[in-house]
């Protein structure tokens, strides 16, 4: 949409500004901690009503559509239906049944493949990180920007660790004090570290059924995450892994704290069984 003569290969100088989100006619709008708020939709919509710097219209990309909040996305319903000539809108999100049945109406669905983990790690290793930055950037933070995967990388991996740590503690060694603190912290959690601990479980699970931690998610947790499928089962963890990812969108819908306290107590329960 940007590219001035169409480039194919996307080598172009347009191109590779658009590509690591440099290009003045590109806006693109990250959820800012539990949602998209409103004053970021309306900077959108501002930015959208402006005429095209180099290019022949205006792009605004929000990732992660799925969690507009409701003013954010009822400010965007009268853009989306008249955009104007030189303004197109772009909707990522995983989850297109949670989107407002108004934004859908409004949007053409486009089914866009999101690429192996493989592809993730080379993309980035072409961005100048290592292989081990890489791989856990294509898991930890997928959906980043360059800048935010240099400024949270180190973040991200905090996060896991300190997720692998609490489950260890309260699934392997019966301390529920540490499920609940974890509760808490997801209670406040970033997407992508609910994300993260979603594919912990879900990596469990698959070390319950006897999976080889190859195919897991989050390879470098292995030794932990294989301890607990075998303490607590396929069943119990492949529902956990149900539950937790149907979680509310954000705190005001409902106390996402108390939800995973619930997903956590479950699992602590299913351990203690087996003891």
């Amino acid at each position: 949409m940007l590219c001035p003569g169409g480039d194919p290969d996307r080598s172009c100088e347009s191109c590779r500004r658009a590509l690591h989100a440099f290009h003045p006619d590109l806006l693109n709008v990250q959820p800012e901690g539990v949602q998209i708020r409103v004053d970021r939709v309306r900077e959108a919509i501002a930015f959208g009503a402006g005429k095209p710097y180099e290019s022949a219209r205006r792009v605004v990309r929000i990732a992660r559509a799925e969690i507009l909040g409701p003013e954010a996305a009822n400010a965007l319903l009268k853009s989306l239906e008249e955009p104007g000539a030189q303004l197109h809108w772009i909707l990522t999100t995983t989850r297109p049944e949670s989107l407002l049945a108004t934004i859908r109406s409004r949007c053409l669905a486009a089914p866009v493949a999101s690429g192996t983990r493989s592809d993730r790690v080379r993309e980035w290793q072409a961005r100048g990180f290592d292989a081990e930055d890489a791989a856990d950037l294509a898991i930890l933070l997928p959906g980043a920007e360059e800048k935010e995967a240099r400024e949270r990388l180190e973040e991200a991996r905090r996060f896991r660790s300190d997720a692998i740590e609490a489950l260890a503690a309260g699934l392997l060694d019966r301390k529920i004090a540490s499920l609940v603190l974890l509760a808490e912290r997801l209670g406040r959690a970033e997407p992508a570290e609910l994300t993260s601990f979603i594919e912990l479980l879900a990596d469990a699970a698959l070390a319950a059924a006897g999976v080889s931690a190859e195919l897991f998610s989050h390879r470098a947790a292995a030794g932990p995450l294989v301890q607990i499928g075998r303490r607590i089962g396929s069943a119990a963890l492949t529902k956990a892994v149900r539950v937790a990812a149907d979680h509310p969108p954000d705190t005001r819908r409902g106390n996402r704290r108390l939800h995973f306290e619930m997903v956590l107590l479950e699992l602590w329960l299913a351990a203690s069984s087996t003891r």
